[in-house]
């Protein structure tokens, strides 16, 4: 259950529940405990972007989730993203224990701690011990691989070793863009043998870009009371340019698991604007073959790193988006009570002309994407206030009613770890109602659709359902509005989700029950 942690727009996804605050942050991971016996376990933590000094680490335990009252300290790895582990001893056997990492970050006077999720694990019964030979450092040999299917935006990593005698507690590979600085794991799961190989995939790299990278093992020595480590050579590869022939970036975005299939304009490809109107946020639009249909995909920058929005099909006509697709995950968007930091603004990356803000008496503006959704920085918030996130909604019953429940249930229940929700949100105009002369949406849809990975990034498992709503009021629970992916496709004439697995993606489509 380690986590493959290389994803900004989210295949796979590392798992914790964290606070962040506005000037003291950082995102704690609880990992899986390993080494474990019939008396001892060696917890596993880790963090990243801390935003002041990493004052300590370690982790709170105990033999029950509501009373954690013992604490372990783990050597302090320094710098704003690490690893570090601690080792329990004198446990008792056929027990379940349970613990979270946490970190305490000091910026002068003001000290704080942040802590990952909870998890457990229970002690072998104490006749499926097993001991282990001591260690040879001079046996074990870690081997780095090659790289293969490098694309724009990916790429697969292959690694060996042999020698290790005893269980092997973490492997995987360690890249980044510098030799210097290899800053990024892929952390596959532990495994046991004297050899073996293994691979990780690695996804939302960035084109035209050289990425370094080597292979890694972590073996406990018994003997020293302490994990050792050991890593193969330096190797590199370089990500092709991809998109249009001008090297822009953004066609990855269209890559993306929850995107239906957009048939895009051959012979115009599509911009990248730079910044916006605010902030350190970016968008890419793209033509399609409709001439008066325009996709517009919106960035922002978080602990320096970069996070897709949301991306929306916006029609000139309608002078509104037809659907908007976007990812629900507590870990990449996680909730930093902001409340709404925007007001009501033309987007920067659609013909104002294309666009409109109207409402009239008895009707709102609905959100696509809502403004709880995005609550990790003022400026993801902001982006979400964009004419091209809202249509014509019936306010009395519907807008703040049903809608607004389902709203609330996606954000509550938005996953965490290997799970990532994938979310399209759109609107049918199966009448002739306009206000103003502005088209009025019949109907309302949202489109969920939750996917499991595997520790190397592979898509395993998926679940879907639908909502679909007339715009009018009603006082039905949102349940009562449920229906599959599919009887919504054939309503609209949208393929959604047309990146995810053909075989995954067609049972999703059929399903209606709940996802929570």
């Amino acid at each position: 259950m380690k986590r493959i942690l290389v994803i900004a727009g989210l295949a796979a996804l590392f798992s914790c529940s964290n606070t962040l605050d506005k000037d003291l942050s950082v995102l704690v991971i609880t990992d899986e405990a390993g080494g474990i016996g019939t008396v001892s376990a060696t917890l596993n933590g880790s963090f990243f972007q801390a935003s002041s000094d990493v004052r300590e680490v370690g982790f709170r335990w105990g033999t029950a989730e509501s009373s954690m009252t013992e604490v372990i300290l783990a050597d302090n790895p320094g710098g704003t993203t690490g690893k570090f582990r601690a080792q329990l001893e004198s446990l008792k056997d056929d027990s379940t224990f349970y613990y979270k990492a946490y970190v305490i970050l000091q910026n002068g006077d003001d000290v704080r701690t942040f802590y990952g999720e909870t998890m457990s694990f229970s002690t072998l019964p104490e006749q499926e011990g097993q001991e282990y030979p001591p260690l040879d450092p001079e046996s074990v040999s870690v081997t780095t691989g090659n790289a293969t299917g490098v694309s724009s935006t990916s790429a697969t990593l292959s690694g060996s070793y042999e020698g290790t005698i005893s269980e092997i507690y973490d492997h995987g590979f360690v890249y980044g863009t510098s030799s210097s600085n290899l800053d990024k794991w892929a952390a596959l799961n532990s495994t046991s043998g004297m050899s073996g190989s293994f691979t990780a995939s690695l996804s939302s790299l960035e084109p035209g870009t050289v990425y370094y990278y080597k292979a890694y093992v972590t073996v406990w020595s018994r003997e020293e009371n302490k994990y050792v480590d050991f890593a193969g050579a330096v190797k590199q590869f370089t990500t092709t340019q991809g998109g249009s022939s001008s090297g822009n970036t953004g066609l990855q975005y269209l890559g993306c698991y929850e995107m239906p299939a957009i048939a895009l304009s051959s012979d115009s490809g599509y911009s990248d604007s730079g910044t916006e109107k605010f902030g350190n946020t970016r968008w890419y639009n793209y033509n399609t073959t409709n001439q008066r249909q325009m996709v517009v995909t919106h960035t922002y920058s978080y602990n320096s790193k970069q996070y897709r929005n949301w991306t929306a099909l916006v029609d000139a006509d309608k002078k509104a988006p037809l659907w908007s697709a976007f990812v629900m995950h507590k870990n990449a968007y996680p909730d930093n009570n902001l409340g709404r930091t925007g007001s009501w603004t033309p987007d920067p990356g659609i013909p104002e002309s294309w666009q409109s803000c109207f409402s009239s008496s008895g009707y709102s503006r609905g959100h696509f994407v809502a403004s709880n959704y995005r609550q990790a920085c003022s400026d993801a918030n902001k982006q979400t206030f964009y004419y091209t996130n809202q249509a014509l909604q019936f306010q009395n019953k519907f807008n703040d009613g049903v809608w607004n429940s389902l709203e609330n249930a996606v954000v509550s229940n938005a996953p965490s770890g290997r799970d990532t929700l994938y979310v399209t949100v759109g609107i049918l105009y199966e009448d002739n109602n306009t206000l103003s002369g502005v088209p009025c949406p019949s109907h309302f849809y949202k489109c969920l659709m939750k996917c499991s990975f595997d520790s190397s990034g592979n898509m395993t498992a998926a679940k879907g359902v639908a909502y679909l709503f007339k715009n009018e009021a009603t006082t039905d629970s949102y349940s009562s509005h449920a229906t599959t992916i599919d009887a919504v496709e054939q309503r609209s004439g949208w393929d959604f989700f047309a990146n995810v697995p053909k075989d995954l993606q067609d049972a999703a489509e059929k399903m209606s029950s709940s996802l929570w």
